[in-house]
């Protein structure tokens, strides 16, 4: 039996026709009759406590099934806890519901419990679609209206996330409706075109000195065929963030050395699509570069972030490198003059420190190339996505990162989202500031199996004394790069029935305790690395 509050039976139905059925479940009593309903509808349900974890579970959820799915929590400040994976949805066009069971709007103001205005608690991210109780026919059509206009905003202008805000008065828990209704329900289709950029557009590329496709990360699918063609075929300088999914012809890092007598190996043309970079020193480059940019995208915002766009063209990016694929002539001498000065370059590095970040990555390299299952690398913020940048190349297997807003919330929950729904190992890397902020992720009675965490432990935020000029700072140790106390993690690890290993950075054996880490034994499992404090 369903519940007897109609609004609630309208927003279960419309979810069914809509097929979005995987909801992860916050505790809570006002929105109970939510969670009765989605269990009575056979819908796939993950509890998690803490809202702000739960959330970004749902995030990793979007990232591994690439469909919408929705967290459900109670009134209340419940719902400011998923604010933050709200904004890394928002800037990343993930498809994330939100769905708050609220209290009667006549009460806010008046100290009644867990009583606040829910309505645009989320905004700017998204906004909210405020369901009614639906006395007559009219406000019964105006829900239905508004649970199908979010619905369809999950997709639209290149996805992004909802809220539905469903008011729920006493008595609450009466379950004795038989069958939910049936609702109209509203398809949202986005015709595309197969030649989406202009004739001039395609002629400044191809006239370029030295033509580049900048991908920042990037999760709206598959692009690896098309990317790697342009590439191949030497119609593009192809630089890749590690985080974009797609292959390149160099790694961005290649330009940290470049040096000042080089300009022509900077690129006049670019053709800029995904989002974030982890690389400030590129961005600066090209910022202060004399070259013309064409974003390619589907932003509700004018995105320049090159300061130099000239073209912004409003599409999705697969048929525009088909575009470019057909139209581009092949075997550009400044690109491949370009590649193989990086490749050189490339080739005289000298490999990191073992003690470091980065060199214990690079340990983790060797590893998993010898793996024949598949695995996902999730990285946290700040250090160990800028360490595995020098390690890991793009496009060879799935790496993801909270990169959206960079804060370093969520990175641990969404990993364990992302396992939840993925086959294969997801390796999350983190850092101990991150880990201990994000320890509720593991506080899951499903976490899943085959979730692996690699802790770096530096004692505290290692890169902050990286930042030149904060070193003379008598707060640096203390207040802002929290450091000043060592905390191991073996403690959560036994709290949550975990396996727990550890291992200095510089330990000899290091590559055969991570050997052992990623061994499957039915149950998720932590290894800790010991770093100095200033690494």
């Amino acid at each position: 039996m369903y519940c007897d509050i109609p609004q609630v039976n309208q927003l279960t139905s419309l979810l069914l026709s809509h097929g979005l059925t995987r909801i992860v479940a916050c505790p809570g009593s006002r929105n109970a009759t939510l969670l009765h309903n989605f269990r009575e509808a056979g819908f796939t349900l993950y509890p998690a406590t803490d809202e702000r974890s739960a959330a970004f579970v749902a995030l990793g959820i979007v990232l591994a099934t690439e469909q919408p799915a929705a967290v459900c929590v109670t009134s209340g400040s419940a719902l400011l806890a998923t604010l933050p994976a709200v904004a890394e949805a928002s800037y990343r066009h993930l498809p994330l519901l939100v769905i708050s069971a609220d209290r009667p709007a006549q009460w806010v103001g008046q100290y009644d419990g867990q009583t606040l205005p829910q309505c645009g608690a989320l905004q700017p991210y998204c906004p909210t679609c405020g369901l009614s109780e639906p006395h007559t026919e009219e406000l019964h059509w105006a829900n239905n209206r508004l649970i199908n206009e979010a619905l369809c905003s999950l997709r639209q202008d290149g996805g992004g996330p909802a809220h539905l805000n469903v008011p729920i008065a006493e008595p609450m828990f009466r379950f004795t409706t038989p069958e939910l209704p049936t609702e109209r329900t509203v398809v949202c289709h986005c015709p595309a075109t197969s030649r989406p950029l202009p004739d001039d557009g395609v002629r400044l590329i191809a006239e370029a000195r030295l033509p580049a496709l900048i991908m920042g990360q990037y999760d709206g699918g598959d692009l690896r065929a098309e990317v790697e063609q342009l590439d191949r075929n030497g119609q593009l300088l192809v630089l890749p963030e590690i985080l974009s999914d797609v292959p390149g012809s160099q790694r961005m890092n290649v330009f940290d050395a470049l040096p000042a007598d080089r300009p022509d190996l900077l690129p006049d043309v670019v053709i800029h699509m995904g989002g974030n970079f982890v690389h400030k020193r590129f961005k600066q480059l090209l910022r202060t570069a004399d070259c013309r940019v064409m974003r390619i995208g589907q932003d509700r915002e004018l995105i320049d972030t090159f300061c130099h766009l000239t073209y912004n063209i409003a599409c999705s990016p697969q048929p525009a490198l088909r575009q470019l694929a057909a139209e581009l002539p092949s075997r550009h001498q400044g690109v491949e003059r370009a590649r193989q000065y990086f490749e050189q370059q490339v080739r005289a590095a000298v490999p990191p420190e073992p003690h470091t970040p980065a060199g214990v990555l690079l340990t983790l390299r060797h590893v998993l190339q010898g793996r024949t299952a598949g695995f996902t690398l999730h990285l946290a913020n700040s250090t160990a996505v800028r360490a595995a940048a020098q390690v890991f190349s793009s496009g060879q297997f799935p790496i993801l990162c909270n990169r959206g807003t960079n804060g370093i919330e969520g990175s641990l929950s969404t990993a364990v989202g992302y396992a939840l729904e993925m086959w294969g190992l997801s390796i999350a890397v983190i850092g101990d500031l991150s880990f201990f902020y994000d320890a509720n992720a593991l506080w899951n009675t499903r976490l899943p199996s085959n979730l692996r965490i690699l802790l770096l432990n530096n004692h505290g935020g290692g890169i902050f004394h990286r930042l030149p000029g904060l070193e003379v700072s008598p707060a640096l140790p203390e207040y802002i790069a929290a450091g000043g106390q060592s905390y191991s993690a073996e403690g959560i690890a036994r709290t949550f029935h975990i396996g727990y290993l550890s291992a200095r950075a510089d330990d000899a054996l290091l590559e055969a305790v991570m050997r052992q880490w990623l061994q499957e034994d039915g149950r998720a499992r932590l290894l800790e690395i010991f770093l100095n404090a200033s690494t």
